[in-house]
């Protein structure tokens, strides 16, 4: 079985995504770098929300990458930068990445909310699914 993460974070205000996205880019590097790693892929959306998706080898592997280096200091900022920010994860028999529209419905059934210090109204309401239908998800046409 591989270990399956998906994010999903929206920073605040637009004045806070350089330093968002200086943290993003030394995380994805720490990432495709990291022992255990099967795959990363990181999508951008209206109203500054960013979502990631990355698949292990095993649980161990996905939280030594959590709990070190870029990623244990981007944990500690973006709860400042964010004002929404949730996770989901899971177990699979396949290597691959999931899809956007998998990653999107396994969010909205089983995301779990992260702690941000700033919370918008749907955030400090705990919900999760109308704050997705709200981000501009739109999933992919099929390819011809």
């Amino acid at each position: 079985m591989y270990n399956v993460s998906i994010t999903r974070l929206r920073v605040r205000s637009i004045f806070y995504m350089p330093v968002f996205l200086l943290h993003a880019l030394r995380t994805g590097t720490q990432a495709q770098k990291a022992d255990g790693i099967l795959g990363v892929e990181t999508r951008f959306e209206k109203n500054n929300v960013v979502w990631t998706k990355t698949a292990w080898t095993d649980e161990a592997a996905m939280k030594k990458y959590r709990g070190s280096g870029a990623h244990q200091i981007a944990m500690r900022v973006l709860s400042e930068l964010c004002n929404e920010a949730s996770v989901a994860r899971w177990q699979q028999l396949e290597t691959d990445l999931p899809t956007w529209e998998d990653a999107h419905h396994r969010m909205l059934t089983e995301g779990k909310l992260s702690k941000v210090k700033h919370p918008s109204p749907l955030h400090a309401a705990g919900r999760t699914a109308p704050e997705l239908m709200q981000s501009g998800f739109t999933a992919p046409n099929p390819p011809a």
